[in-house]
């Protein structure tokens, strides 16, 4: 509790002639003349109407008022020193921008969930993305700063050699999405050779005319190459054939396609990434709600694949 009459002033006054132990030594630190700070402890004291100090040869002592006096400036002082923290936070968050790399074969929801989150209480801030073709790139423009934050499919192999840092968040399913009229007969969940004999549609950002998805299978009928994933949704949406996409997108085109869960599954892992340092204020507030949402867990999906690099899936 704040003692009466103390004002942020003379709690800093008072701390640093209990600190210093004499007036000459804290009116050096605090850079005031002698004669003032005596005068200001004088006032306090009078004000408190008590001894805070006891006079000796070996200077100051505080008496049991002018201790118990110093521990509530001192509550008082650390109070001030969060609500300008506290204030300074606010300030930082009315304007700015967080850049974010996104590898562009991922569903984004983790990454709009928390912008949005972010938004709700900082709307001042603007938030860009660039779409990377890899997690590879991904990473390439966090490291040089062109992005302050990264989204990307985690590779358990490379751990965080390139020195960056890293939050797992949601692991994304990849189903398959296709027209009910070729969804006849497939059982739920597909066992993935049965994949092979479907006409399926990819987005094709480096042009491959074959598709790896594991030792033993790939896609080989593909009928549609299109440049992006919207492209790839109105076309199985038109009936032009399946494909592969996280579940979450691929549940936003039902009821107009039918969903197949695969065996075994195909799970995703993904992270934020960032450079060590301090981060701006945006993106530390991104990354708190993160590890608040999104705490890294283990074996979480029991029985599913990691693909990543040249064998992901869009």
């Amino acid at each position: 509790m704040q003692a009466p009459g103390m004002d942020i002033r003379s709690a800093q006054y008072l701390v640093a002639v209990v600190d210093h132990g004499s007036v000459t030594a804290a009116a050096v630190a605090l850079h005031i003349s002698q004669p003032s700070l005596s005068q200001a402890i004088r006032n306090l004291e009078r004000t408190l109407g008590s001894a805070l100090f006891d006079r000796t040869a070996r200077g100051l002592i505080p008496t049991a008022a002018g201790a118990a006096v110093a521990d509530a400036a001192r509550k008082l002082l650390t109070d001030v020193a969060k609500a300008e923290t506290a204030v300074a936070a606010v300030i930082a968050l009315q304007s700015g921008e967080l850049a974010i790399a996104v590898q562009s074969d991922l569903a984004v929801d983790a990454v709009a969930d928390m912008a949005g989150q972010l938004h709700r209480t900082a709307p001042g801030i603007v938030f860009s993305t660039t779409a990377a073709s890899s997690a590879r790139e991904v990473r390439a423009l966090v490291r040089s700063g062109r992005c302050e934050l990264g989204f990307l499919e985690r590779d358990l192999a490379d751990g965080t050699s390139d020195n960056l840092r890293e939050i797992e968040t949601r692991a994304q399913e990849t189903v398959l999405s296709i027209p009910p009229a070729l969804a006849v007969g497939l059982p739920d969940p597909l066992p993935r050779a049965s994949i092979s004999a479907l006409p399926m549609i990819v987005d094709a950002p480096s042009n491959r005319r074959s598709y790896p998805l594991g030792a033993e299978w790939e896609l080989v009928d593909i009928v549609v190459e299109v440049p992006d994933r919207l492209a790839v949704r109105e076309m199985v949406g038109h009936g032009g054939g399946a494909a592969l996409l996280p579940r979450s997108i691929a549940e936003q085109d039902a009821p107009g396609t039918s969903i197949r869960s695969l065996h075994p599954p195909i799970i995703r892992r993904t992270s934020i990434v960032f450079r060590d340092g301090p981060l701006s204020p945006a993106a530390a507030a991104l990354v708190s709600n993160l590890r608040t949402a999104h705490s890294p867990s283990t074996n979480s999906l029991p029985n599913g694949d990691n693909l990543s690099g040249s064998n992901s899936i869009p």
